[in-house]
């Protein structure tokens, strides 16, 4: 049975308009999450994973301060993108209670190499097979990359984001959770 030209024609921009329907709510989708970051009320989750000497760390480390829980990979474009903004805002802004701390799903070796080649000043931690878990407990479900949580002095959590931040709108979300004072050092 042969389907006439008109229906063929109906078939396919049918298929083309439900792709592209499909396509755009996929990309709305997108684009909401890596917007304004998410304000969750939770606590935050602590945590224990070691640092590139093998030290084992947690969110406790870090208590009374302001932590910056960024997850990464040096093959991630992105995250490599908005590193040297928080290596800025840890130098600009760790005298008043900054602490930036990076979580690597990576191999150590690149993890390293990439700790010395960037001159990154803040912890990086390397992910082991419970970091999947602990994202997911921040809200990251899709275990996107990079993925940031913002954690207050207080141990709340006030913000998420999927997706790179931009260091000046990150810089405007900090400072006023800042725990002491806010002016930067040059």
């Amino acid at each position: 049975m042969a389907i006439s030209k008109p229906v063929r024609q109906a078939l396919l921009a049918g298929t083309i308009g439900l792709a592209a329907a499909l396509a755009g709510y996929g990309v709305a989708r997108l684009l909401h999450s890596r917007s304004a970051p998410s304000t969750p009320a939770s606590t935050a989750a602590d945590f224990s994973l070691p640092d590139l000497a093998g030290k084992p760390h947690s969110l406790a480390d870090w208590r009374g301060k302001l932590v910056v829980l960024n997850f990464w990979a040096t093959w991630c474009p992105p995250c490599r993108g908005e590193i040297p903004g928080f290596v800025r805002l840890q130098q600009r802004y760790g005298h008043a209670g900054l602490q930036i701390v990076g979580v690597s799903v990576d191999d150590p070796a690149a993890v390293a190499q990439f700790w010395q080649t960037m001159k990154i000043n803040y912890p990086l931690l390397l992910a082991d097979d419970s970091v999947y878990d602990l994202m997911a407990t921040y809200g990251n479900r899709e275990a996107g990359l990079p993925y940031s949580v913002v954690i207050r002095p207080d141990g709340g959590t006030a913000a998420t984001r999927l997706g790179a931040y931009g260091e000046k709108e990150l810089e405007s979300l900090l400072v006023p959770l800042l725990p002491q004072n806010h002016t930067p050092k040059n």
